[in-house]
């Protein structure tokens, strides 16, 4: 992997390359937020890690803009910020991954072969068809026609998931453990905010939604609404 890691400890930065590079990935590093998303701008890179706390702006915010901005860049947050609401806060800024300082080589390591795996497409995997739209899983959009939509690593994972489970209620719990590997319920509306940006991307105005609520329960998806 290409990977773009951000942190502001030099000696940090240094070992954590090391550790990186050991394990066959490339690794580019900067100190500086803005620098981080200047550079993404113009490079290609498989994943990118951040810290939080940076001198010139916190890593959430960075990552905010990064999506803003439609980078769709798988990102881990390497921070010594541990409080669920740091995490849920990392995620719901567009995170993939949280790992807490200090932190063991091999949990990083394994964080990123998960993001790889989850952003990488199947090797059988071809073109998919859902109402109006074909899912092109290595470009990780959508198309009707020529209209485009990109998705953000995390939309295309939950969509993913929903698509596997068509026509099964999965509550709030289940989508966490698989789209966000939360293993708890940290009491925000993470998981129904990314259902309403996904609906916005995927439905038909005017038209039934492929995402139902069900109340009390969580959410039921149907290819054709």
């Amino acid at each position: 992997m290409h990977l773009l890691l951000v942190e502001d400890d030099a000696e940090l930065a240094r070992q954590t390359k090391l550790w990186l590079r050991e394990a066959g990935h490339a690794c580019t590093h900067v100190d500086r937020a803005e620098t981080a998303l200047r550079l993404l701008a113009k490079e290609a890179f498989d994943a990118a890690i951040f810290d939080v706390g940076l001198p010139d702006m916190d890593g959430f915010t960075a990552v905010e803009q990064m999506r803003a901005r439609g980078f769709g860049v798988p990102v881990l947050f390497l921070t010594a910020r541990g409080d669920v609401t740091d995490r849920v806060r990392g995620f719901k800024a567009g995170g993939d991954q949280y790992v807490i300082k200090p932190f063991a080589v091999e949990e990083l390591l394994a964080r990123l072969e998960a993001m790889e795996r989850r952003s990488g497409a199947p090797p059988h995997a071809g073109i998919r068809q859902f109402g109006r739209w074909a899912m092109d899983p290595v470009k990780r959009r959508l198309r009707e026609g020529e209209n485009v939509v990109e998705l953000q690593p995390r939309e295309w994972t939950l969509l993913e998931v929903l698509l596997a489970n068509e026509g099964r209620t999965l509550t709030k719990k289940f989508l966490l453990e698989k789209v966000w590997d939360i293993q708890f319920d940290p009491g925000t509306n993470v998981v129904d905010a990314m259902i309403c940006r996904l609906r916005r991307k995927i439905d038909t105005p005017g038209q039934p939604s492929h995402l139902q609520t069900v109340r009390g329960k969580g959410y039921v998806f149907k290819t054709v609404p």
